[in-house]
């Protein structure tokens, strides 16, 4: 059985160790992903949002894409910690999809953001989404880093950095980064519970 993003369950779990558990987030979550936001430090929230922004754009912002997007969370216990979305549809070309990451300034460093672009790329791949758009600010070091490491290449736009990541080339560059380590590729494993699955990363 293939998990479809596009269709979501009402309550996909997925599990990575005992200590972070990924899942989906819907309009439900809006409260916990504004304080996730707004509990970055200064420099993570503008690598964000490539500047500053207000509470009431934010909200706006948070409300679409709890609505629209695909919208990945990161928990520790029940705090969101990591945020990834993959925005379609609009003004965005089909067959792409636009990405958006934020994690927690306390848990950065981690593998945080490689294991959520991971799960993205397979969200990307069971959506028909081909390409995924990396859009950072020039200074986020960070992300461009992180987007490279699945094939992307970044170019200036002004002051931003764009890069585009081949879904089909990031899964395998996926894989073959775990195969190296003697490490599985990641499948998804769904339990009897169709609505639930697991995700080994």
């Amino acid at each position: 059985m293939l998990l479809k993003f596009l269709f979501k369950p009402r309550d996909p779990q997925f599990a990575l160790g005992d200590d972070i558990k990924l899942r989906y987030l819907g309009p439900a979550d809006a409260e916990a992903f504004r304080t996730h936001i707004h509990d970055l430090h200064f420099e993570d929230f503008r690598d964000r949002f490539n500047g500053l922004v207000s509470d009431y754009w934010l909200d706006k912002y948070i409300a679409r894409s709890l609505n629209e997007a695909i919208v990945i969370g990161a928990f520790a216990d029940d705090h969101l910690v990591a945020v990834a979305e993959l925005h379609t549809g609009g003004g965005i070309e089909s067959g792409q999809g636009e990405s958006a990451f934020s994690v927690a300034s306390d848990w950065r460093h981690k593998g945080l953001g490689t294991i959520l672009l991971k799960v993205l790329l397979r969200a990307a791949s069971e959506n028909d989404v081909s390409t995924i758009i990396v859009e950072t600010g020039a200074q986020n070091q960070a992300m461009k880093a992180l987007a490279r490491r699945f094939g992307a290449k970044m170019q200036f736009a002004g002051e931003q950095s764009i890069g585009r990541i081949n879904v089909a080339d990031g899964l395998r560059l996926a894989a073959r980064k775990l195969e190296n380590r003697n490490f599985p590729a990641p499948p998804f494993v769904v339990d009897e519970a169709p609505s639930i699955a697991r995700v080994l990363i």
